[in-house]
């Protein structure tokens, strides 16, 4: 029976690590398929549960691996190897894909979807890791950190690609007072995304007076939000 369950358990999580790989990009295009409306309303109200899937699922993963593993050494090192080779796989992919290198808007869904891999790999790889081998908990603990952080880049990164579909300027058209409101929340960012999209604009070229002052007095109060929220973190 042991047996058995060595032999299954290295395909079953074969498949359920590329199963992770392959839906995170395809959920991130699914979603800017919606429309605004339907993307505005799965942020305001699942978009924290979306967020707490994305970051429990590697934890998941791992849980389950070791609970059908024969032992949790096997199921770490089986678990290290998969998640390693299929992320380099995936991120070679992303970087060998003429669509997403042959202008700047692919670029930056590269790095996004790169950062994204490397978290998902570095807690399903380290995860495990920290508990059962305590003696190198403060490595392995400092290599999941890096790989959280990286994760979360990746998290605004894939935010960002959203505001671009939730808050597009048009250049050539005409916005007024209340359109300044809701470009001066988004300022940032759709200021990351044009960096590397011509097209994607912090603020409308084409506005009346009333947008600009709206559009500065909403930026700098999303500002001041951002700050305050941070002090009360700390």
């Amino acid at each position: 029976m042991k047996a058995i369950r060595y032999i299954i358990f290295i395909p079953i999580v074969f498949l359920i690590v590329m199963l992770v790989y392959t839906l995170l990009p395809l959920s991130l295009f699914g979603l800017m398929s919606l429309s605004k409306s339907w993307l505005v309303i799965l942020l305001i109200f699942f978009g924290g549960l979306t967020l707490s899937i994305f970051t429990l699922l590697p934890g998941g993963i791992t849980w389950l691996s070791a609970k059908i593993s024969p032992t949790k050494k096997f199921a770490f090192y089986s678990v290290l190897i998969i998640s390693l080779l299929l992320g380099i796989s995936q991120i070679y992919r992303y970087w060998t894909n003429p669509y997403l290198t042959e202008n700047g808007f692919g670029i930056f869904l590269g790095i996004m979807l790169t950062c994204l891999t490397i978290g998902f790999a570095s807690s399903l790889s380290v995860g495990a890791g920290i508990e059962i081998f305590e003696e190198k908990e403060t490595s392995l603990g400092f290599i999941l950190l890096i790989g959280t952080i990286i994760f979360y880049i990746g998290i605004f990164l894939a935010f960002c690609l959203l505001s671009t579909k939730i808050c597009y300027i048009n250049p050539g058209k005409t916005y007024t007072w209340y359109s300044g409101i809701w470009h001066g929340i988004f300022i940032i960012p759709n200021w990351v995304v044009s960096w590397f999209a011509d097209d994607v604009y912090c603020k409308a070229p084409n506005s009346t007076t009333a947008y600009s002052i709206w559009w500065w007095i909403s930026f700098v109060f999303m500002g001041l939000g951002l700050i305050d929220g941070g002090n009360s973190r700390r």
